[in-house]
Protein backbone atom coordinates (compact mmCIF):
# COMPACT_ATOMS: atom_id res chain seq x y z
CA UNK A 1 0.00 0.00 0.00
CA UNK A 2 1.17 3.52 -0.54
CA UNK A 3 0.55 7.24 -0.64
CA UNK A 4 2.39 9.34 -3.20
CA UNK A 5 2.25 12.72 -4.92
CA UNK A 6 3.95 14.89 -7.52
CA UNK A 7 3.84 18.69 -7.85
CA UNK A 8 4.89 20.44 -11.07
CA UNK A 9 5.76 24.12 -10.66
CA UNK A 10 7.75 26.57 -12.75
CA UNK A 11 10.71 26.06 -10.40
CA UNK A 12 10.78 22.29 -11.01
CA UNK A 13 9.20 19.04 -9.84
CA UNK A 14 8.61 17.66 -6.33
CA UNK A 15 8.03 13.96 -5.59
CA UNK A 16 6.73 12.61 -2.27
CA UNK A 17 5.89 9.17 -0.87
CA UNK A 18 5.59 7.17 2.32
CA UNK A 19 7.82 4.16 3.03
CA UNK A 20 5.36 1.31 3.56
CA UNK A 21 4.97 -1.71 1.32
CA UNK A 22 2.82 -4.82 1.54
CA UNK A 23 4.44 -8.16 0.77
CA UNK A 24 2.52 -11.39 0.22
CA UNK A 25 4.23 -14.11 2.28
CA UNK A 26 3.46 -17.80 1.73
CA UNK A 27 3.17 -19.84 4.92
CA UNK A 28 3.98 -23.55 5.34
CA UNK A 29 0.23 -24.12 5.19
CA UNK A 30 0.18 -22.56 1.72
CA UNK A 31 -1.81 -19.51 2.76
CA UNK A 32 -0.81 -16.03 1.59
CA UNK A 33 -0.30 -13.54 4.40
CA UNK A 34 0.08 -9.80 3.86
CA UNK A 35 3.08 -8.41 5.73
CA UNK A 36 3.50 -4.63 6.06
CA UNK A 37 7.08 -3.31 5.82
CA UNK A 38 7.92 0.32 6.61
CA UNK A 39 11.32 0.97 5.03
CA UNK A 40 10.68 0.77 1.29
CA UNK A 41 12.04 3.36 -1.13
CA UNK A 42 9.62 4.71 -3.74
CA UNK A 43 11.47 7.77 -5.07
CA UNK A 44 14.57 7.38 -7.24
CA UNK A 45 17.02 9.58 -9.04
CA UNK A 46 17.38 8.26 -12.60
CA UNK A 47 21.12 7.78 -12.85
CA UNK A 48 23.84 9.69 -11.01
CA UNK A 49 23.71 13.48 -10.69
CA UNK A 50 20.62 13.41 -12.90
CA UNK A 51 18.00 15.96 -13.96
CA UNK A 52 15.34 13.18 -13.96
CA UNK A 53 13.47 11.50 -11.12
CA UNK A 54 10.66 9.06 -10.55
CA UNK A 55 8.16 8.16 -7.82
CA UNK A 56 6.33 4.83 -7.79
CA UNK A 57 3.05 3.66 -6.26
CA UNK A 58 0.83 0.60 -6.52
CA UNK A 59 2.62 -2.71 -7.01
CA UNK A 60 5.83 -3.07 -4.99
CA UNK A 61 7.69 -4.51 -8.00
CA UNK A 62 7.49 -5.23 -11.73
CA UNK A 63 7.06 -8.95 -11.19
CA UNK A 64 10.56 -10.42 -11.43
CA UNK A 65 12.48 -7.15 -11.03
CA UNK A 66 12.32 -4.27 -8.58
CA UNK A 67 11.49 -0.67 -9.44
CA UNK A 68 15.08 0.19 -8.53
CA UNK A 69 16.36 -2.24 -11.17
CA UNK A 70 13.98 -0.87 -13.80
CA UNK A 71 15.19 2.67 -13.07
CA UNK A 72 18.82 1.52 -13.31
CA UNK A 73 18.11 -0.01 -16.72
CA UNK A 74 16.55 3.24 -17.85
CA UNK A 75 19.59 5.22 -16.68
CA UNK A 76 21.72 3.13 -19.07
CA UNK A 77 19.55 4.20 -22.02
CA UNK A 78 19.40 7.98 -21.59
CA UNK A 79 21.95 10.71 -22.30
CA UNK A 80 22.34 14.46 -21.87
CA UNK A 81 20.05 15.15 -24.84
CA UNK A 82 17.15 12.89 -23.82
CA UNK A 83 13.97 14.83 -23.06
CA UNK A 84 11.64 14.00 -20.18
CA UNK A 85 9.02 12.79 -22.66
CA UNK A 86 11.52 10.56 -24.48
CA UNK A 87 12.88 9.13 -21.22
CA UNK A 88 9.36 8.31 -20.00
CA UNK A 89 8.65 6.45 -23.26
CA UNK A 90 11.85 4.44 -22.80
CA UNK A 91 10.69 3.57 -19.29
CA UNK A 92 7.28 2.49 -20.59
CA UNK A 93 9.08 0.10 -22.94
CA UNK A 94 10.91 -1.42 -19.95
CA UNK A 95 7.59 -1.85 -18.13
CA UNK A 96 6.05 -3.60 -21.14
CA UNK A 97 9.05 -5.91 -21.48
CA UNK A 98 8.55 -7.05 -17.88
CA UNK A 99 4.77 -7.27 -17.51
CA UNK A 100 3.65 -7.55 -21.14
CA UNK A 101 -0.12 -7.33 -21.51
CA UNK A 102 -1.01 -9.09 -18.25
CA UNK A 103 -4.56 -8.02 -17.51
CA UNK A 104 -4.38 -9.55 -14.03
CA UNK A 105 -1.23 -7.64 -13.03
CA UNK A 106 -1.90 -5.19 -10.15
CA UNK A 107 -1.79 -1.45 -10.65
CA UNK A 108 1.65 0.01 -11.32
CA UNK A 109 1.90 3.78 -11.11
CA UNK A 110 4.69 6.32 -11.59
CA UNK A 111 5.26 10.04 -11.49
CA UNK A 112 8.07 10.71 -13.95
CA UNK A 113 9.62 14.18 -14.17
CA UNK A 114 12.57 16.50 -14.50
CA UNK A 115 13.70 19.28 -16.82
CA UNK A 116 14.48 19.25 -20.53
CA UNK A 117 17.92 19.94 -22.02
CA UNK A 118 18.54 23.36 -23.59
CA UNK A 119 15.25 24.90 -22.41
CA UNK A 120 15.45 23.84 -18.72
CA UNK A 121 11.66 23.57 -18.85
CA UNK A 122 10.25 21.27 -16.13
CA UNK A 123 7.91 18.49 -17.12
CA UNK A 124 6.17 15.63 -15.34
CA UNK A 125 4.02 12.69 -16.45
CA UNK A 126 1.79 10.25 -14.60
CA UNK A 127 2.12 6.71 -15.95
CA UNK A 128 -0.26 3.92 -14.94
CA UNK A 129 -0.43 0.28 -16.01
CA UNK A 130 -3.70 -1.40 -15.04
CA UNK A 131 -5.69 -4.36 -16.41
CA UNK A 132 -3.40 -4.76 -19.39
CA UNK A 133 -3.56 -1.13 -20.53
CA UNK A 134 -1.03 1.65 -20.05
CA UNK A 135 -1.89 5.35 -19.81
CA UNK A 136 0.47 8.33 -19.78
CA UNK A 137 -0.80 11.79 -18.83
CA UNK A 138 1.11 15.09 -18.54
CA UNK A 139 0.76 17.18 -15.39
CA UNK A 140 -0.18 20.81 -15.87
CA UNK A 141 2.06 23.49 -14.37
CA UNK A 142 0.79 24.41 -10.92
CA UNK A 143 -0.90 21.02 -10.46
CA UNK A 144 -0.33 18.55 -7.64
CA UNK A 145 -1.50 14.99 -8.33
CA UNK A 146 -2.15 12.47 -5.56
CA UNK A 147 -2.07 8.68 -5.69
CA UNK A 148 -3.01 6.15 -3.05
CA UNK A 149 -5.61 7.42 -0.60
CA UNK A 150 -6.12 11.19 -0.91
CA UNK A 151 -9.47 11.27 0.90
CA UNK A 152 -8.24 12.58 4.27
CA UNK A 153 -6.12 15.37 2.82
CA UNK A 154 -8.90 16.30 0.40
CA UNK A 155 -11.21 16.83 3.37
CA UNK A 156 -8.77 19.40 4.74
CA UNK A 157 -7.99 20.93 1.36
CA UNK A 158 -11.55 21.25 0.03
CA UNK A 159 -13.39 21.56 3.33
CA UNK A 160 -15.51 18.45 2.76
CA UNK A 161 -15.18 14.81 1.74
CA UNK A 162 -14.88 14.65 -2.08
CA UNK A 163 -17.29 11.72 -2.12
CA UNK A 164 -20.03 13.89 -0.63
CA UNK A 165 -20.86 15.63 -3.92
CA UNK A 166 -21.73 12.42 -5.78
CA UNK A 167 -23.62 10.98 -2.83
CA UNK A 168 -25.77 14.09 -2.57
CA UNK A 169 -26.18 14.38 -6.34
CA UNK A 170 -27.47 10.81 -6.57
CA UNK A 171 -29.85 11.31 -3.66
CA UNK A 172 -31.04 14.67 -4.99
CA UNK A 173 -31.70 13.29 -8.47
CA UNK A 174 -33.58 10.27 -7.16
CA UNK A 175 -35.70 12.17 -4.62
CA UNK A 176 -36.56 15.27 -6.62
CA UNK A 177 -36.18 13.93 -10.18
CA UNK A 178 -33.71 16.68 -11.03
CA UNK A 179 -30.82 16.66 -13.48
CA UNK A 180 -27.15 16.56 -12.38
CA UNK A 181 -26.73 20.05 -13.87
CA UNK A 182 -29.47 21.43 -11.62
CA UNK A 183 -27.75 19.92 -8.59
CA UNK A 184 -24.36 21.43 -9.57
CA UNK A 185 -25.95 24.85 -9.95
CA UNK A 186 -26.99 24.68 -6.30
CA UNK A 187 -24.05 22.79 -4.80
CA UNK A 188 -21.08 24.52 -6.47
CA UNK A 189 -21.65 28.07 -5.12
CA UNK A 190 -22.10 26.65 -1.61
CA UNK A 191 -19.00 24.44 -1.89
CA UNK A 192 -16.85 27.42 -2.88
CA UNK A 193 -17.37 28.89 0.60
CA UNK A 194 -15.64 25.90 2.20
CA UNK A 195 -12.66 25.47 -0.10
CA UNK A 196 -9.65 26.47 1.99
CA UNK A 197 -6.87 26.33 -0.63
CA UNK A 198 -6.19 25.95 -4.32
CA UNK A 199 -3.41 24.50 -6.46
CA UNK A 200 -1.10 27.11 -7.89
CA UNK A 201 2.42 27.68 -9.14
CA UNK A 202 4.13 27.75 -5.75
CA UNK A 203 7.83 28.47 -5.10
CA UNK A 204 9.75 25.19 -4.83
CA UNK A 205 10.12 25.30 -1.03
CA UNK A 206 6.39 25.88 -0.58
CA UNK A 207 5.66 23.02 -2.98
CA UNK A 208 7.89 20.79 -0.85
CA UNK A 209 5.98 21.89 2.26
CA UNK A 210 2.66 21.21 0.52
CA UNK A 211 3.72 17.66 -0.40
CA UNK A 212 5.02 17.04 3.12
CA UNK A 213 1.72 18.28 4.62
CA UNK A 214 -0.28 15.98 2.36
CA UNK A 215 1.78 12.93 3.31
CA UNK A 216 1.86 13.77 7.02
CA UNK A 217 -1.90 14.36 7.31
CA UNK A 218 -2.72 11.18 5.40
CA UNK A 219 -0.33 8.98 7.39
CA UNK A 220 -1.64 10.30 10.71
CA UNK A 221 -5.28 9.93 9.62
CA UNK A 222 -4.60 6.33 8.57
CA UNK A 223 -2.90 5.64 11.90
CA UNK A 224 -5.88 6.71 14.00
CA UNK A 225 -8.74 5.43 11.88
CA UNK A 226 -10.36 2.03 12.47
CA UNK A 227 -8.67 -0.82 10.64
CA UNK A 228 -5.12 -1.39 9.40
CA UNK A 229 -3.34 1.61 7.84
CA UNK A 230 -2.68 1.64 4.09
CA UNK A 231 0.43 3.82 4.36
CA UNK A 232 3.12 4.69 6.89
CA UNK A 233 6.81 4.77 7.68
CA UNK A 234 9.13 7.67 6.95
CA UNK A 235 8.14 10.43 4.57
CA UNK A 236 10.51 10.83 1.63
CA UNK A 237 10.61 13.89 -0.62
CA UNK A 238 12.83 14.37 -3.66
CA UNK A 239 12.89 17.39 -5.94
CA UNK A 240 14.49 18.71 -9.11
CA UNK A 241 14.85 22.43 -9.77
CA UNK A 242 15.36 23.87 -13.23
CA UNK A 243 18.88 25.03 -12.34
CA UNK A 244 20.03 21.93 -10.45
CA UNK A 245 19.77 18.17 -10.60
CA UNK A 246 17.94 15.77 -8.28
CA UNK A 247 18.14 16.47 -4.54
CA UNK A 248 16.54 15.11 -1.38
CA UNK A 249 14.45 17.20 1.01
CA UNK A 250 13.69 14.16 3.21
CA UNK A 251 15.40 10.80 2.87
CA UNK A 252 15.85 7.94 5.33
CA UNK A 253 19.22 6.37 6.02
CA UNK A 254 20.10 2.84 4.95
CA UNK A 255 20.24 1.79 8.62
CA UNK A 256 16.68 3.00 9.36
CA UNK A 257 15.32 -0.57 9.39
CA UNK A 258 18.06 -1.60 11.85
CA UNK A 259 17.43 1.17 14.35
CA UNK A 260 13.72 1.49 13.73
CA UNK A 261 14.15 5.26 13.64
CA UNK A 262 13.53 7.83 10.94
CA UNK A 263 17.08 9.17 10.80
CA UNK A 264 17.40 11.31 7.72
CA UNK A 265 20.15 12.72 5.61
CA UNK A 266 20.43 14.93 2.56
CA UNK A 267 21.88 12.99 -0.34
Amino acid sequence: MTIAAAYLVSDGVVFGADSSSTVEVNTPQGKGVAQLLNHAQKIFEIGDNSRLGICTYGSASLGNISHRTAVARLADKINKDTTVDQASDLFIKIIREEVGQQAAFPLIGYFFGGWNPNTHKPECFQIEFSQGTLEKKPLQQGACVFAGDPIFFSRVFWGFDPRLREELKQSYSNQFQKSPEEFDAIFNPIAQKYITAGFQDLPIREAIDFINSYLHITIKAQKFRFGPPSCGGSIEIGFITTDRNFRWARHKTFYSAITGQEGEYDD
